[in-house]
């Protein structure tokens, strides 16, 4: 961190994340993990250097017009309540993306047939489909672009062995879900273009933060 920068060089947690449009809890996990520089007041107040503000304000343009299309996300979890909270959550995090939800795996299924999202973020165990063979039917499926799958596991789920069934590449997030930290993880996907595999689905080397956010 920079003791030295200037005031006038710097900014707020909260000036940087509605700068972003993201969430203060989003900004503050980016400095966490190196995306934003920021340095202490002798008072213990943060304050973003505005030049890596900056920066990152530059790659969310470049991303967004490079293909003139904002970044897809498709959301598939089966309880209303929670998909709602969850959409809401992301929504607020990542302003930059649109946020697309589906209730159930033949929904999700359409929907991806439809627009192939960036991110899928899919609830373990989804009813009505065998989900293991779902996801490596996904995978499976080569298209021009990778597509990341992050799993929400379930309450008493064994990682271990849920890992085990799924291809390479396949985030895990244990519950419960904490919506900024599951934001910051898929910008992290976002800005990091994966290895794209035999399969479909990208190969991510994600820096250490995410990686124990996901881990948790």
């Amino acid at each position: 961190m920079n003791h030295d920068a200037h005031p006038s060089l710097t900014c707020s947690t909260r000036d940087a994340a509605s700068l972003l449009g993201i969430s203060v809890r989003t900004a503050q996990l980016w400095v966490e993990d190196g995306r934003l520089r920021a340095w202490k007041t002798p008072g213990g107040h943060r304050r973003i250097l505005v030049e890596s503000v900056d920066r990152l304000l530059d790659e969310q343009r470049r991303a967004g017009v490079v293909e003139d299309r904002p970044f897809g996300i498709l959301l598939l979890r089966e309880n209303d309540e929670e998909r709602a909270g969850l959409q809401k959550q992301l929504r607020h995090a990542l302003s930059m993306c649109t946020i697309s939800t589906a209730a159930s795996g033949f929904e999700g299924l359409i929907r991806i047939g439809e627009t192939p999202p960036d991110v899928l973020i899919i609830d373990l165990g989804v009813t009505g489909l065998d989900f293991f063979r779902m996801i490596h039917s996904l995978a499976g499926h080569v298209r021009e672009k990778a597509m990341r799958v992050v799993v929400l596991l379930a309450s008493g789920a064994d990682r271990a062995t849920v890992s085990a069934r799924l291809p390479d590449g396949i985030m895990l997030v244990d519950p419960p879900v904490d919506g900024a930290e599951l934001a910051a993880l898929v910008w992290g996907l976002l800005r990091h273009p994966p290895r794209v595999a035999a399969a479909g689905v990208g190969v991510v080397p994600l820096p250490a933060a995410q990686a124990q956010a996901a881990a948790r």
